[in-house]
């Protein structure tokens, strides 16, 4: 549990500094123009660090708490240092995907990420022990909902209200077929590797 809580701070610091520095914001932010080149020299490095920086504290605190909540869930059947590099890779894959979807032409925000390991954690935990095997169901399925009813397919950005900003609806099922890419590789992975001999 302490590394579940180590990992939670790690997550609300990264995210704290590319949000509340204005220099690491302006430099972590995903701008397609600036990654590709247009306009900008190629900042590959956007695609790092996109996921850590928010657009305003409101923002930030509901990703951070979303991220808590996922970590507190997941860590039942994972290590913390495995869930923080799933989110990291995720998230990666994330801006990626994003590179793809034209009408996207800046992003911030862990909330694709955290799809993926909406996704990724509820199948593990699915596989787990009996006691969190109800709450992988619902993550998992709840996710799915979640990205069937946004229909990001349809409009990648929506104008929030109550945000005040575009949420990328995009970002959300790009990660929650991450996430599920990402348990499909491991799955794999874990079934070709020798058996331990008796």
């Amino acid at each position: 549990m302490v590394g579940t809580f180590a990992a939670i701070g790690a997550v609300v610091l990264l995210s704290s500094l590319f949000t509340f520095v204005p220099w690491l914001h302006a430099h972590g932010l995903y701008l397609r123009d600036a990654v590709t080149g247009h306009g900008g020299s190629g900042q590959w490095w956007r695609l790092l660090t996109a996921m850590w920086v928010h657009v305003n504290a409101a923002h930030w605190l509901a990703d951070v708490l979303a991220a808590a909540g996922l970590l507190l869930l997941v860590g039942r059947e994972t290590r913390p240092a495995a869930m923080v590099a799933a989110m990291v890779v995720l998230g990666v894959a994330v801006q990626v995907c994003l590179l793809f979807v034209p009408s996207v032409h800046w992003y911030g925000g862990l909330s694709g990420a955290l799809h993926g390991l909406a996704l990724w954690g509820g199948l593990r935990l699915m596989h787990g022990d009996a006691g969190s095997r109800p709450i992988g169901v619902v993550l998992t399925i709840g996710g799915l909902v979640k990205v069937w009813l946004e229909q990001s397919w349809l409009a990648p950005v929506v104008f929030d209200p109550d945000w005040g900003f575009g949420v990328v609806r995009g970002a959300h099922a790009a990660g929650a077929i991450a996430g599920f890419a990402l348990w499909l590789l491991q799955q794999w992975w874990a079934r070709r590797r020798p058996a331990p001999a008796a």
